[in-house]
């Protein structure tokens, strides 16, 4: 299944379209049992996945209409309504116990088609409902985090709303949709404050960095000192390997930052882990948009991401597919043992990896009440 940011052709709009999420699973009997005795191993948890509700299948199509040729390619099951089941059924097919639902309700904050502000704070927080019920019905096979647009009037409402309600486990910031530059001083003050907020809330975040704003070592330089350091040791999770899907040079530099940050114990590592989504499977040179100086081939390029990967420490990812953007989870992991170039002891690791907000003893701030 094709997604907007990894095949624009536009490099402005590549990190935003991806941003729209397009076309946009800890012990369950029946996926344990499904892996047979020495089968290769499955994920305990895919940290990365989505549903949509109605009100976004719409929303996509005003964006369409605002935006025709933003779309141009993209399967009409960016459109279809996904539920809880759907994402639970996928789960099953894969054997994987655990999935985390990432709410799109940001998208509603979306700054190229507008709306009024209660309309927005109306239609993000009945988006949040919709992924939240769906964890709530799953029988503790999903766990959802809200969608906000930290740069919103009701961004602060919308954390604090959420961070006393039962089965919403943290926030997910798409900061290339919500328009996000490392380079205005404003808006990294305004992320900054919001981040802050969600480390007193206990609300931890699954955070997409990289939008159309310059993805260079000083903005995210700039992210790591000023707004990564007020999480405190809240967890927080780094979409995509640090980029926005695949590997290019920028990657491998934000990978590298990262790794620095960690080894320094700077302040909001502690509990920082970066997702595998669509990181390993999608080939940077087969894009209509490339880097014209990159001579590396996507196997180099992948060899040098998994050997920042084990200077970090293999600790420190964890596994997602970003369902529905590529493959369901059961095709899209068998395809990532393949993909990426790890040892077999290092899959293992992998997949029995789990980000810190899944892990005994962790207690978000709805379920602290």
């Amino acid at each position: 299944m094709s997604i907007i940011g990894y095949r624009a052709a536009r490099p402005v709009i590549a990190a935003i379209a991806h941003a729209m999420l397009i076309a946009v699973a800890l012990c369950w009997t029946a996926p344990a049992a499904a892996q047979a005795e020495g089968a290769d191993p499955v994920p305990l948890a895919d940290h990365h996945m989505h549903i949509q509700s109605p009100l976004i299948s719409a929303w996509l199509g005003e964006m369409q209409k605002a935006m025709p040729t933003v779309f141009d390619g993209i399967s009409d099951d960016l459109y279809a309504t996904r539920s809880g089941a759907d994402a639970v059924r996928e789960l099953d097919r894969a054997g994987i116990p655990k999935g985390v639902l990432l709410s799109m309700g940001y998208m509603f904050g979306f700054p190229a088609v507008p709306l009024e502000p209660e309309e927005r704070a109306r239609r993000m927080r009945a988006e949040n409902r919709f992924n939240v019920d769906a964890a709530l019905a799953s029988h503790d096979r999903l766990v959802a985090f809200v969608g906000i647009n930290p740069f919103q009037p009701n961004a602060l409402d919308e954390l604090g709303y959420w961070s006393r309600q039962p089965g919403a486990w943290g926030v997910k910031l798409h900061l290339g949709n919500s328009g996000f530059d490392p380079g205005n001083r404003a808006q990294v003050r305004k992320l900054g404050a919001f981040v802050a907020a969600a480390n007193r809330a206990h609300m931890p975040l699954v955070i997409h960095l990289r939008g159309a704003a310059p993805f260079t070592v000083a903005n995210i330089a700039t992210f790591i000192d000023k707004v990564l350091s007020r999480a405190g040791d809240l967890p927080v999770q780094i979409a995509h390997g640090g980029g926005y899907g695949g590997i290019d040079q920028p990657t491998l530099d934000a990978l590298d930052l990262y790794g620095k940050a960690i080894a320094r114990k700077a302040p909001g590592t502690k509990n920082l882990v970066l997702d595998l989504s669509a990181v390993a499977q999608f080939d940077p040179s087969k894009a209509p948009i490339k880097d014209p100086s990159e001579t590396r081939s996507f196997d180099e390029m992948r060899a040098a991401y998994v050997a920042g990967m084990r200077k970090i420490g293999l600790d420190r990812f964890v596994l997602a597919s970003d369902w529905p953007a590529l493959e369901p989870p059961a095709e899209y992991f068998a395809i990532e043992r393949t993909a990426l170039p790890v040892t077999d002891a290092e899959w293992r690791q992998l997949c029995g990896n789990l980000a810190p907000y899944l892990r005994a003893g962790w207690v978000s701030g709805s379920r602290a009440r």
